[in-house]
């Protein structure tokens, strides 16, 4: 008799919002809607560019979203950690140059 524990696919899946990962989307959303209320306040209602830029900005990147999540839904974790180590892991001219010294590791 076995006694392995089941692996839920659904505890492994990765939250999405309209398709793509909730943190960009959600974000973008907040820029857009945030946008839209400021280009309303300066412009006024007569002025359709007020809504049209903000919702363009927010499918624009909610496109961009659907297509890194459809490709590999870890791809922005992937990419907030490169941009964590960044100084860590510097580019090197070739295999025989040393890392540059970094003192602090935070």
């Amino acid at each position: 008799m076995s006694n392995r524990t089941p692996v839920r696919k659904s505890l492994l899946r990765k939250i999405a919002w309209l398709g793509g990962d909730r943190r960009l989307v959600g974000l973008s959303g907040l820029i857009s809607v945030t946008l839209c209320w400021i280009m309303f306040n300066g412009f006024g209602f007569f002025y359709g560019i007020s809504i049209a830029l903000p919702a363009l900005l927010f499918l624009g990147i909610l496109w961009v979203a659907r297509e890194a999540y459809k490709a590999d839904p870890w791809m922005i974790d992937i990419v907030l950690r490169q941009f964590k180590y960044r100084k860590y892991y510097a580019p090197k001219s070739d295999l025989a140059t040393e890392h540059p010294q970094v003192r602090d590791f935070t």
